[in-house]
């Protein structure tokens, strides 16, 4: 993620790019108290730890932005190269997607994932939009019909609103059930996972079935 930022005096400031790593979280002090996103912490683990503060940034209000992040894979830059990324996946729009998301003979889920071509999409979102859209992850894209691309189109929309709502994408549907045993929350098949462009990939044995 990248965040505007403002100087004292009004002008614009350097734009700060957030990588979260593997299991980094946000997590933000306030008047009203402290509220995190990404994956939440059980009770029963270990409090945080300054340590794990990879970033920490004090307003002058009293609040405070921290990257925390235990594995210490997160990282902050200043003014950082957005010039490989392709347009968001929040603000793209439906016939801008259908050209990028079905150009060439990649699965599915690789595309989706390649920031070139839609950047903010990651495996959990992935994972997420193409169960929403019932569409094997392992599809090449040029065999996607637009109905398909449209429906992916539209979970794709749908997920992200409800992971910004939510918290964060762990937050999705078919999310907790990325796990041996685990049956398909809409349907009751068996999932199932797999390698999909180098990513863990878990789906519905049926809805899903390429």
């Amino acid at each position: 993620m990248w965040c505007d930022t403002v100087t004292r005096d009004g002008e614009p400031g350097p734009r700060l790019g957030v990588h979260l790593g593997m299991g980094g979280r946000i997590v933000v002090t306030g008047p009203d108290g402290e509220h995190g996103g990404g994956e939440p912490v059980r009770p029963d683990r270990t409090p945080f730890k300054a340590a794990w503060d990879r970033f920490t940034v004090d307003f002058a209000d009293g609040g405070r932005l921290r990257l925390f992040d235990k594995r210490r894979l997160g990282r902050v830059r200043l003014e950082p190269d957005l010039s490989g990324l392709g347009p968001d996946a929040e603000a793209i729009g439906p016939d801008e997607f259908r050209a990028r998301v079905g150009r060439g003979r990649a699965p599915v889920k690789a595309r989706l994932l390649d920031q070139s071509v839609l950047a903010g999409v990651g495996n959990l979102l992935a994972d997420e939009t193409l169960w929403q859209a019932a569409v094997a992850p392992s599809v090449p894209v040029d065999e996607l019909d637009a109905a398909a691309l449209d429906r992916l189109y539209v979970a794709l929309q749908r997920a992200l609103k409800a992971a910004v709502a939510g918290g964060g994408v762990h937050t999705g549907e078919v999310i907790p059930f990325r796990h041996a045993a685990a049956a398909c929350p809409r349907c009751g098949a068996p999932m199932v996972h797999g390698k999909v462009g180098g990513r863990t990939t878990w789906w519905c044995s049926d809805e899903q079935a390429s």
